[in-house]
This record gives structure tokens, sequence and C-alpha cells, in this order.
């Protein structure tokens, strides 16, 4: 018998735990979502205001310098960085997933992705963050904060063709730490 769709609460997030987080910590788990960690390194964008970024050309990614959370790192108001979480992803062609900030970040307006919360079936991965400090102070970041919470959501049969597989061309499966932007929208996936 195939389990119903919809989000998975809690004893269902655990039951499946080793399929779904990898390391998995049973104190993470929310009523309906479980908690990620901060990953140790990150990349932060150049800073230069006359730069035009026309992805047709330009390879984002070399607008980018290393950074380490490890510890901790001051990012100061308006800025942005790319992290990601300590924990790998694993969804199985019946689930998909969505990552969002923690209430108590959202809080000081701290941002922790612009428009890339969605994680599809197939997917594996650490998972990318695009932090921004919308808030007029410095906030700390340091490696294995709390950093953002993921749910995830049964499909009502499985997907025929999951992320990863080479027809999709998917750029970021199995990636490792944050992860820049391979090229432009009409080449994302």
């Amino acid at each position: 018998m195939y389990d119903l769709p919809g989000l998975l609460p809690d004893h269902e997030i655990s039951r499946l735990a080793s399929k779904l987080i990898e390391p998995f910590n049973e104190r993470f788990v929310q009523p309906a979502s479980y908690d990620l960690t901060l990953h140790e390194e990150g990349l932060m964008p150049f800073m230069t205001s006359s730069k035009v970024m026309d992805l047709r050309v330009d390879k984002p990614k070399e607008g980018m310098y290393p950074i380490s959370f490890k510890e901790g790192f001051l990012l100061q108001p308006k800025a942005c960085l790319l992290a990601s979480t300590a924990e790998i992803i694993h969804c199985p062609r019946d689930i998909v997933a969505r990552v969002e900030g923690k209430s108590s970040l959202g809080r000081i307006f701290l941002a922790v992705h612009v428009t890339a919360g969605w994680v599809d079936a197939g997917w594996s991965g650490q998972i990318t963050l695009e932090v921004v400090n919308h808030g007029p102070w410095s906030i700390m970041l340091w490696a294995g904060m709390k950093i953002a919470q993921i749910n995830f959501t049964r499909l009502a049969s499985p997907c025929q063709v999951p992320y990863g597989s080479t027809q999709l061309g998917s750029h970021y499966q199995s990636q490792k730490g944050p992860t820049a932007a391979v090229g432009g929208p009409s080449e994302d996936r």
C-alpha cells in the first residue's frame, strides 16, 4: 500500500530519516519540519559596484571568493553570501522538500534563501542557501548553528523523471558545499 500524499509530520520524518537526512539528529525534528545547520564554508561575492552580471557571458562563480564560518563570520547589513547546509538531503522519487528560514533569524531580518527553496524529487546533496542580511546590524554566523528548516511532502505517486536524470541536464545534483550558479535562467536545473 502506498502512503498518502501530504506534508510529513514529525514521526514520519523520524521513521524515514535514514533515507532523507544525513547526519540525522532526533533533537532537530520539529512538528512538521527538520532543523538544518550551517556548513563550515561559504562563498562571498566580490563587492564591485560597477560590475554588471550578464548571464549570457559571465560565469557567476568567478565573482565569488571562499569564506569560513568555523570561527564565526560577521555578515554586514545589506550583504549577501552563499552558504550550505551541513546536512545532505535525499529526496526519493516520491518526496519533494521546501527549505525555509527559521523564525528567530527572520525576526532579525536574516533571509536564508532568495528564491531557491524548492528541492525536487530525485535530489541528493547539500542545500545551497542564498543568505542576505536585510537588517540594520551585523549578524554573526557560525558553523553548526541552526540556519534553516526543511519540510518534506509525499507526492501522490513517484515522479517519472527525477532530478538528476540525464535528460534533465541537472546541474546541481550531488553538490557539496555552497555552489554558485552554473549559467543563466535558461540553463538552470
